[in-house]
Parts: C-alpha cells; structure tokens; sequence
C-alpha cells in the first residue's frame, strides 16, 4: 500500500476566530503520513511553538514521562525516542491493520514566579476564564509560588483499511481529548465531536483553541479559532476545509497538598487530518 503523506490543501474553521495571535508554547504530535501499510515505519514529530505546525526548540528524550502506541486491541510502549532538529521524535514499526494512536507525556516541570507573573501568564496563555474564577474564590496567591506544568499530546494514524477503530481510546493522560465520533471519516464540511478529560471526567465549561494548516511544511496556521465545552465537557470542531488540525487547551488547578508545587497546568492536544 502506498503511503499517504501529509501535504494537504487550503482549509479555514467555521468557528468563532481569534482576533490575536496565541501566545502559549504547545506541544503536538505530527505523523509523516496518516495512512501506512504494514511494517512501515510510523514517524512522528514532536512540535513545540506557539505557532502551529512549526517548531522552536525539541522536547529532549528525558523529558519523555511516556510514549505508546495504542490500537484497539493493544497497548505498546516506545523506546525509540530521540530528537531531531528542532523535534521530538518518536518511531514504530506499523502492526497489524487498524487505527493506532501515538500518544506522549512531558514530565512536570517548576517554575516559582510571582502573582503578577501568575496573574499575567494566565491572562497570555487564553485563560481568563481561570483567572476570573480563582479571583471570585478569592484563592489566587499573594506571595511568590510554584507553578508546575506538564504536557500531553496525541495522534492518529491508520495502518491498511478499514481495521479496528481506535479513535476512542484512551492514553489515560491527567488532561485528554477524546474523539466522540470517528476522525478518519469526518472529511471537509463535515462536523467532528469531543469531549475534554481531566482525570478522567469532563471538563464542563472550558475554553480551547482549535488550528488548521495546510500542511506539515507550513509556516503558521491557516486560521484559528475558540470553542467551549458544555456541561458535559463536550465541543463540535466543523472540518471546513481540508488540511492538517489540532485542538488544544490547558487546564489550571491548584495543586495536592505537599506536591512541592502551589498550581498545576496541565497542558493536551490532539492532532488529526482531513482531505478530500
């Protein structure tokens, strides 16, 4: 079977666009293909930036806290991680037909910093809603604390045709998308469902952000955009064009008790692609 590679045409979001730029540093995992036979060698990279698809700097193989392949039926760990250029790069030897999911885990990371830095960092990184909220429980710190973050990201890839979906799975993340309907089967002008994780319950409520390019070699995103999850921590992407798509979000809570860090940001995406 021939190997469908990712360099896809002009897509645009029917959702509600940003007025600015994003300032966050994501994380997302880009396959170079979504299509492979199997015994091909799946390769992904690791992109971290604020502007999607492209990379600033390479998350280092002991940053890694895990990194599998899930398909329907299995659950593989992956040693082969290294960097490469600016990227992460993770690599797999394609099994059996069906849908696999690439899925990656950051260590935490600690930053001590001021309130006004707190306050300022949430305010950039399209948290408001977070700050609003803290500020009205009146738990927002006063003196100088510790932030912790960590990042998660996943993918999907098929091998052959038409094997087992696996679309729904989940990589057990702290913060996870999970797809409610199938990715390869929402083509453009269709309509792809979602729903938000936090330690495995939805997440009601929350702001992300949503981004389309026309291919891996792009310089930026072609558009961006804003959704919200309901009440049962559920979103609709409408797939507008063809192209190459990743939603996003971070979630901020205060940390457990005697966890070394006073909040924690939890950071996931989740990255597919669309063609006619």
């Amino acid at each position: 079977m021939k190997k469908k590679t990712i360099a896809l045409g002009s897509a645009a979001l029917a959702l509600i666009f940003l007025a600015s730029p994003l300032y966050s540093h994501d994380f997302w995992l880009i396959p170079n293909a979504f299509q492979y036979a199997q015994g091909d060698e799946i390769l992904v990279h690791g992109q971290t930036s604020s502007d999607f698809p492209t990379s600033l700097s390479a998350v280092t193989e002991d940053r890694v806290a895990s990194a599998q392949v899930l398909t329907r039926h299995s659950d593989v760990s992956l040693e082969n991680v290294d960097t490469e250029g600016n990227s992460l790069r993770v690599r797999h030897v394609a099994g059996a037909d069906g849908q696999a999911i690439v899925a990656v885990a950051i260590h935490p990371r600690s930053i001590p910093e001021s309130p006004e830095s707190f306050r300022r960092y949430l305010t950039l990184e399209g948290a408001p809603e977070a700050l609003q909220r803290y500020e009205r429980e009146g738990i927002l710190p006063t003196d100088s604390i510790t932030r912790r973050y960590a990042k998660y990201a996943k993918t999907l890839v098929e091998v052959g045709t038409r094997g087992p979906r696996a679309y729904a799975r989940l990589a057990g993340h702290p913060l996870e998308f999970v797809p409610l309907s199938d990715p390869s089967e929402t083509g453009p002008g269709g309509t792809l469902r979602f729903r938000m994780l936090f330690l495995g319950e939805p997440v009601a409520h929350a702001r992300g952000h949503a981004s389309v390019a026309e291919s891996a070699e792009a310089a930026t995103a072609y558009e961006h955009a804003e959704f919200e999850t309901d009440a049962n921590g559920e979103f609709d992407i409408a797939t507008a064009g063809d192209g190459i798509w990743n939603v996003r979000a971070l979630h901020i809570v205060p940390a457990p008790e005697g966890s070394g860090a006073d909040w924690d940001v939890h950071w996931a995406t989740f990255f597919w692609g669309t063609s006619e």
